[in-house]
Order: C-alpha cells, then structure tokens, then sequence
C-alpha cells in the first residue's frame, strides 16, 4: 500500500497548504482593514540653516571641486502607535525635502530616519534633530531653493504586503547658497 515516504510526503503537503492558505488569509485582512491614521509635525527651525561647503567623494579621490551641505535642525512630534496591531512588525520613518530647481522639477532627499519596533517607542517628540544624511543637491550647490519638509512611513507587517503613508507639514525652508565666514 502507501510506504513511510509517501506518507510523510503527504503529510508535508497538507501541512505547507494549510500554512499558505492561513497566511494567505492573515495578509488579505491586514491589507482591508488597513491601518490608522497619524497625526504629526515636523518644524524646522529657519535660523539654524546653515550651507556648508566641502569636498565630496571617496577619501582616496582627489575632488578639487567642493559641493555644498545643508545643515539643518527640526523638531519632531508625531504618534505612530495608532500604526502598531497584531500585524505590524516595525515602522520606518523618514524625514524627506522635496525641491524643484531649473534643471529637475522633482528632487527628494531623506535628511533624517528612524526605525520603531514597539508601540512603546512610536512617541516621537524629538527636538532640535540634525539631519543624518548629507543634503546635497546634484549640482552640488544651493541657490535659493524653497524645499517642503515631510514625514513619511512604510510599515512592515509580520506577513503581507508593506503599507506606507506621508503627510505634508507646514515646514517650508529656504536653501541660500554658500557664504563663506
């Protein structure tokens, strides 16, 4: 009749089916029920922006041309815990300028991130937060662009497809360009 493999093999199948579908299951109610909404701020303080101007590349590069950093400060007050359920694994926050210039009409930068593991740590009230990242255009310099900061998100669920959100906060900054000191 059936030997000791062709049961297993059987037994493995229907396990893995049963599995799939389960989890199959878990990713389509996490994806209709979706998840809350946040709400936030992020202000940037117009006083402590500062152009900074140095070399950019590799250390073993020579790049005579300096590039021009914008250094900033901001506050941040915003709750993620509305975010976290059953189905949430960690959430990934970003701080994001977007910029026009003449030459590209959309430019976006992540200046700052954090990544929250628990519903314990999703209250955000940080102040006077620098950015993390170089800012820095791609014509390596800074002319007086208006740039909007936003926070955005992308949550990470245990099983499913990755949700994400952003809201646009009333921090508009000015970008002057470099004077030196």
């Amino acid at each position: 009749m059936y030997n000791l493999q062709q049961r297993i093999s059987n037994l493995f199948s229907f396990a893995i089916t049963v599995l799939s579908t389960v989890l199959g299951a878990v990713a389509l109610i996490s994806y209709i029920q979706g998840y809350a909404s946040v709400q936030g701020r992020v202000s940037v303080d117009a006083n402590k922006i500062k152009i900074v101007s140095r070399r950019f590349g590799p250390e073993n590069q020579d790049y005579r041309k300096p590039s021009e950093f914008a250094r900033l400060s901001f506050d941040i007050d915003a709750d993620f815990s509305p975010l976290f359920d059953w189905n949430t694994k960690q959430i990934f926050v970003t701080v994001v300028a977007d910029y026009q210039t003449d030459k590209y009409t959309r430019n976006s930068v992540v200046i700052w991130d954090k990544i929250i593991t628990s519903k314990e740590k999703a209250k955000l009230k940080l102040k006077n937060v620098g950015n993390k990242y170089a800012m820095i255009d791609v014509s390596q310099k800074w002319n007086y662009e208006r740039a909007n900061i936003s926070l955005a998100w992308d949550i990470t669920p245990h099983v499913g497809m990755l949700q994400s959100g952003q809201f646009l906060t009333d921090a508009q900054i000015t970008l002057p360009p470099f004077s030196p000191v």
